[in-house]
């Protein structure tokens, strides 16, 4: 069985021969200084082509990992709707520099650089750095078939509290909740169209990262209003085409778990800070996935790293995956670790 086939019976909620050892990519970007080259470093990878692909198949090779994955960053699509992007350094993602929307007319347009949340634009995925990103997912799915391809979507509430402000669309889920919907709806549509690109460019697996719809920012009722209908119906989006989802989310669960359970993905990755194992014991109707620290993946020893992952795979966890993401400065030798204690497990 090819690591792709053992993922993607996993994915569909089958055993597999072992656990999948995986890195999404996106938010949780699957790349580290040690791989890269003068030709791959960020934040060249970000925007060429060829040091894109480089650096993805690179750190499959080096990590062993059942995935390649595109692309390096979070900020592709709002990039897409008009946001400036800062490309960082090798040490540092992209990031969005500054709010493009007003919510609520408090901000001036022409003076702040806004505009009002009516004059979204209509992001054109079929150009510029969405269209590059396709092109390196053809690429790669064809250099590599035996590897599952995972696509990457930030979630539409994640992306409308960059391009609006996150204080501020946090108000105006209270003082003006029918404007926020209808902007989620409206980029919902867009990741849908955008998650179906990446599948016919190659991917098997679309992540789907609400880092901004969190337990501790939203709670459990803003997190049913305005971020479950997005992704759940981003998620049946995606299946239709052809993907499985896997949804990320970040810091602690406990109070969305009972929103979570509404989900419709194949998976569902958790930070470090929950505990993987109480909640397979639930039996969540998705897998569950993750979740490995950062920062024990980062500063090591490599048992540790492997203690970590022996812990998950022998407690039932069929899908080990760093939690949140990987610190570039993260050595290669605690990557592989990971899968090695999985293998051995």
């Amino acid at each position: 069985m090819t690591p792709r086939e053992n993922l993607m019976q996993i994915l569909s909620g089958q055993k597999g021969e072992r656990p999948a050892v995986l890195c999404p990519g996106g938010m949780m970007s699957l790349a580290v200084t040690e791989v890269m080259t003068a030709e791959t470093a960020w934040p060249r990878a970000h925007t060429d082509e060829e040091a894109m692909v480089g650096l993805a198949l690179a750190m499959q090779e080096a990590s062993g990992f059942d995935n390649l994955a595109l692309p390096f960053c979070m900020t592709l699509e709002c990039e897409a709707y008009g946001a400036a992007v800062d490309f960082g350094d090798r040490l540092t993602q992209p990031r969005v520099k500054a709010p493009i929307l007003s919510l609520d007319g408090s901000v001036d347009p022409a003076a702040g650089g806004r505009r009002p949340a009516a004059l979204l634009r209509r992001p054109d995925f079929q150009r510029g750095r969405p269209a590059l990103v396709l092109r390196a997912m053809r690429r790669l799915r064809s250099l590599r078939p035996d590897v599952a391809l995972v696509g990457n979507l930030n979630g539409p509430f994640s992306i409308l509290g960059e391009l609006a402000d996150l204080p501020l669309l946090l108000k105006s889920t209270r003082r003006n909740g029918d404007q926020v919907h209808g902007l989620l709806a409206r980029i919902t549509d867009d990741l849908v169209e955008l998650g179906k690109l990446q599948v016919a460019a190659g991917a098997q697996v679309v992540c789907l990262a609400e880092p901004t719809a969190t337990g501790e920012i939203l709670g459990g009722g803003l997190f049913r209003d305005f971020a479950l209908p997005g992704l759940n119906r981003l998620a049946a989006g995606l299946r239709l085409a052809g993907a499985a989802v896997i949804v990320h989310i970040c810091g602690d669960v406990r109070w969305i778990e009972q929103e979570l359970f509404a989900l419709v993905a194949q998976a569902v990755s958790f930070d470090s800070s929950v505990n993987l194992l109480a909640l397979l014991e639930k039996r969540p109707p998705w897998q569950v996935m993750g979740n490995v620290s950062p920062l024990v993946l980062e500063a090591g020893p490599a048992e540790s790293v492997a203690l970590q992952c022996r812990r998950l795979a022998t407690g039932g966890v069929r899908l080990i995956a760093p939690a949140c993401g990987i610190v570039p400065t993260t050595p290669l030798a605690h990557l592989r670790a990971m899968r090695e204690a999985v293998v051995r497990s």
